[in-house]
């Protein structure tokens, strides 16, 4: 008895998609750079390099990423700061602390005057050259320390050195 002859089957759709999925995935690791020769090649693609080297071999930048690899985008926030330690041991608005301003409580043509600041610290001045304050009236005055053994009052002991009215 004779057998007819086995014909060729179709391949089935699995094979096909197998071979597919294969020729993409190794299009996919081939170099699609238009200007891309083999290694050590200087020229335009399909020139092939001299037998010798033709000048200095090509710098590479630091900065450069390695081929294939996304480059890092450049840092564009500043970096925080860090948190405080705690408040600060000594004020850091210092105030002059030779001006006062406030009130005259003692005046008259001097030189003892007093004065009254709106915290309510009273001070003894002197001034010899400052002329007449009025009471009630409101002034700057830059002081100094007393260094003359005058009692003009109660108060913190200054001496005048300039007066401004407010």
């Amino acid at each position: 008895m004779i057998t007819p002859p086995i014909a060729p089957t179709p391949p089935s759709r699995r094979a096909i998609t197998g071979i597919l999925l294969g020729v993409l995935l190794i299009a996919g690791c081939a170099d699609t750079t238009p200007d891309a020769g083999p290694p050590g090649a200087s020229g335009p693609p399909g020139t092939e390099p001299s037998g010798g080297p033709t000048g200095p071999p090509p710098t590479t930048d630091a900065a450069a990423p390695p081929t294939g690899k996304p480059a890092t985008p450049p840092r564009t926030t500043p970096p925080t700061a860090r948190p405080p330690s705690g408040p600060p041991k000594e004020p850091t608005d210092n105030q002059p602390t030779d001006r006062i301003a406030g009130r005259i409580v003692r005046g008259g043509s001097g030189p003892c005057y007093g004065l009254v600041t709106d915290d309510g610290t009273s001070y003894a001045l002197h001034g010899a050259e400052v002329g007449p304050l009025q009471v009630g009236s409101y002034v700057r005055v830059t002081v100094a320390p007393l260094l003359l053994k005058i009692d003009c009052g109660e108060g913190i002991r200054r001496s005048i050195v300039r007066v401004e009215p407010v």
